[in-house]
C-alpha cells in the first residue's frame, strides 16, 4: 500500500471514529432527553388522576 493510501484510509479511519463518538454523544443526549419527557409525562398522567379524583368527588358531592 502506498503511502498516500494509508493516510487516506487513516482519514477515513478518524472520520468513521469521529462519527461513531457524535452519535454515542447524541445517544446520551437523546436518553436524557427520554428520560426528562419520560418524568413529564408521569408529572401529567399523577395530575390528571388528581383531577379525575377531584371531579368524581364533586360528582358524588352534586348528586349527594
Amino acid at each position: 500500500m502506498k503511502i498516500d493510501e494509508k493516510i487516506s484510509l487513516l482519514k477515513k479511519t478518524i472520520h468513521e471514529i469521529k462519527n461513531i463518538s457524535e452519535n454515542l454523544d447524541n445517544d446520551h443526549i437523546l436518553e436524557k432527553k427520554i428520560e426528562e419527557l419520560n418524568k413529564e409525562l408521569s408529572r401529567l398522567k399523577k395530575g390528571i388522576n388528581e383531577s379525575i379524583e377531584e371531579l368524581e368527588e364533586f360528582i358524588e358531592e352534586e348528586n349527594a
